[in-house]
């Protein structure tokens, strides 16, 4: 029953990706053309203005909201974006060691002690490097921002030699998810974050199924966090 649920849960997920995708393509492109002009108009004026003027403050908060729209249509584009995915035999610990480097000057400013728990003598497996790092990035930065001062980030890997998965575990101290929302955690456009595009976990919902493996999640709200990746291992 628990696994037919499971099945019904993914079918949901996937049918509501499709929908918001084809959504997503027609308004980032939409979007971006109209910032561009917008951006382009406004830096034009604000280069006008001399320091000290109050317009010039004005035209610089409407190019840092022009930024911050830009990077809303970047995620409605890799959302919307079609997946061709080149897989390679790679070492998974070597793209979260590289996804890890991306934020170290973040977890130090925000006190986050990150602890690797990685299996030795991992086989290989077939992904995609670029979205996988994708993938590694943005839970990441999931977990730093439920831990805004201090907290531990633990990324764990091991092989089950039952079914030949490996799995890849993202573990943080922060604020949890609400029961009510877990179930929505992969929903297009839902988020937990005040200035957040909801499309992150969507789209690592996303890469994780083109590698034909699976994500979950648990959360103890104000004590931990795990993510769940299982991916199929390559066959020497």
């Amino acid at each position: 029953y628990k696994q037919l649920r499971k099945t019904q849960e993914e079918l949901i997920i996937k049918e509501k990706l499709s929908m918001a995708g084809g959504l997503a393509a027609g308004v980032a492109h939409e979007l971006r053309n109209s910032l561009n002009i917008i951006g382009i108009s406004v830096q034009y004026l604000h280069e006008k203005f001399n320091n000290g003027d109050e317009r010039r403050e004005f035209t610089k908060a409407i190019m840092n909201k022009v930024e911050k729209l830009n990077s809303v249509t970047t995620d409605l584009i890799h959302f919307a974006r079609p997946q061709h995915p080149e897989f390679k035999k790679a070492n998974i610990h070597k793209i979260l060691d590289r996804a890890l480097s991306l934020v170290k000057f973040k977890c130090i400013v925000q006190k986050v002690r990150v602890v690797r728990n990685y299996a030795a003598n991992l086989p290989p497996i077939e992904i995609d490097k670029e979205l996988m790092e994708q993938v590694a990035l943005n839970l990441i930065d999931n977990a730093l921002w439920a831990m805004p001062e201090r907290g531990k980030l633990a990324i764990a890997t091991r092989i089950s030699p039952e079914n030949n998965l490996i799995e890849i575990k993202f573990t943080d101290t922060g604020c949890g998810i609400s029961r009510k929302d877990i179930s929505r955690i992969f929903d297009p456009f839902f988020t937990q974050r005040d200035n957040g595009t909801g499309l992150g976990l969507s789209i690592v919902h996303r890469i994780v199924e083109t590698h034909k493996g699976s994500i979950d999640v648990e959360s103890e709200p104000n004590i931990r966090t795990t993510f769940r990746i299982k991916l199929p291992a390559s066959q020497k």
